[in-house]
C-alpha cells in the first residue's frame, strides 16, 4: 500500500491524508502490519498530529470510511482544528525533527537503528525520513 507523502494535505492541513490512508489500510486489511502496529502511536508523527488536534484514533477509523469530502467536513468541525491550529500545525509538521521541534531526538537515532539503509543521507526532518525510507 503506497500512502500519500507526509506533506500532502486535505482541508489545508498536511498529513491529514496519510492518516485518513493509514486508517483506510487498517479498516480494509491492506496496511502493512508494521504501519498498522504504530497507527495513533504516542510516539510517532501520528501521535503527535492526534494529540495536537485532540482526537482519538478511533476517530480517525470512523471518519476514514467517508470520501474525502466528508473527512473535510469531519475535520473542519473538529474544535481543535480551527484555521490558526492548522498553520501552527503545518509549521510544526514540516520541521519535525530539526532542533527546537518535537521528534529532534529521532533524527540522530533513525539512521543507525531501523532507518539504517538511511545513514549517511544528510536527513534533517521526519517527513524527510519518511519521504526517503518509502522511497527505498
Amino acid at each position: 500500500m503506497k500512502l500519500p507523502p507526509p506533506e500532502e494535505s486535505l482541508a489545508g492541513c498536511v498529513f491529514l491524508p496519510r492518516i485518513i490512508a493509514k486508517a483506510r489500510g487498517i479498516k480494509s486489511g491492506e496496511l502493512p502490519p508494521e504501519y498498522a502496529a504504530r497507527f495513533g502511536s504516542s510516539d510517532g508523527v501520528d501521535g503527535l498530529f492526534l494529540n495536537w488536534f485532540g482526537i482519538g484514533a478511533e476517530q480517525v477509523l470512523e471518519a476514514a470510511v467517508t470520501r474525502d469530502a466528508a473527512v473535510v467536513q469531519w475535520f473542519e468541525r473538529l474544535p481543535g482544528a480551527n484555521p490558526r491550529r492548522v498553520q501552527e500545525w503545518n509549521h510544526t509538521a514540516v520541521n519535525l525533527g530539526r532542533p527546537g521541534f518535537p521528534l529532534a531526538d529521532r533524527i540522530p537515532i533513525g539512521p543507525t537503528s531501523k532507518y539504517r539503509h538511511l545513514a549517511n543521507r544528510g536527513i534533517q526532518t521526519i517527513f524527510e525520513l519518511l519521504r526517503a525510507d518509502e522511497e527505498g
